[in-house]
């Protein structure tokens, strides 16, 4: 009942949100004597955390056959929260730039702070599009009942692919704006990787001027 439960927890993206953003809270609340940035900061990466930590059970160790089982099971609610997560993760950037902004003249535990919620920013990002991806390749495809699913990647292995498949596109993408061996064979899939790369470059522009923020208050 209990592993059950768990599995639950891990599976489903709703629940995974749910504990993460109650864990922050939790941690919000209990740092109440500090002060408000070190509150937001420490409740921020705490969530981020627990949310990475979810999605990595989730993903280490299933096969291709558990990845298409998960993906198409949180495709009817995993648009919204994509589409939130996305908006938070960007969002935290410009709260880190304001505390960047007030505590930039000295190394304080703020800006320790800071510099993980940048990376947990970073890595929620594309994690995201990790779950994104596989939710969109396993899609079942409306005009074509006989089909198993959408697809629209090309991972060349001739196996179906696993969420280690996934990471391994996003991250790849998102760090290098290239596709490396992994073909776009649809053009949604392609609409939906230029999206990324565009979110991936904003990101990694703000990222650039955070931390050359960070190393100037530091000199």
């Amino acid at each position: 009942m209990e592993f059950g439960i768990l599995l639950s927890l891990i599976e489903n993206s709703k629940p995974r949100l749910l504990l993460s953003l109650v864990l922050a809270g939790v941690v919000f609340l209990l740092l109440s004597p500090a002060s408000l940035e070190f509150r937001l900061l420490a409740a921020w990466d705490t969530g981020v955390l627990c949310f990475l930590i979810l999605v990595g059970l989730m993903m280490i160790g299933a096969n291709h056959q558990q990845t298409r089982h998960c993906a198409q099971r949180q495709e009817i609610d995993h648009l919204a929260v994509f589409i939130l997560v996305v908006f938070i993760a960007f969002a935290s950037l410009f709260v880190i730039a304001a505390v960047l902004a007030k505590h930039k003249d000295s190394f304080t535990p703020e800006v320790g702070l800071s510099i993980v919620a940048i990376i947990c920013s970073w890595l929620l990002m594309q994690t995201t599009f990790v779950l994104h991806y596989a939710a969109f390749y396993y899609r079942k495809h409306s005009f074509a009942p006989k089909a198993e699913y959408i697809g629209g990647l090309d991972f060349s292995s001739g196996e179906p692919p696993d969420y280690l498949d996934f990471m391994y596109f996003t991250f790849t993408l998102g760090m290098t704006s290239q596709t490396s061996d992994t073909a776009l064979v649809s053009s949604a899939m392609r609409r939906l990787a230029l999206g990324h790369t565009v979110m991936s470059f904003f990101f990694y522009s703000v990222i650039l001027t955070l931390t050359i923020s960070i190393i100037s208050g530091l000199i």
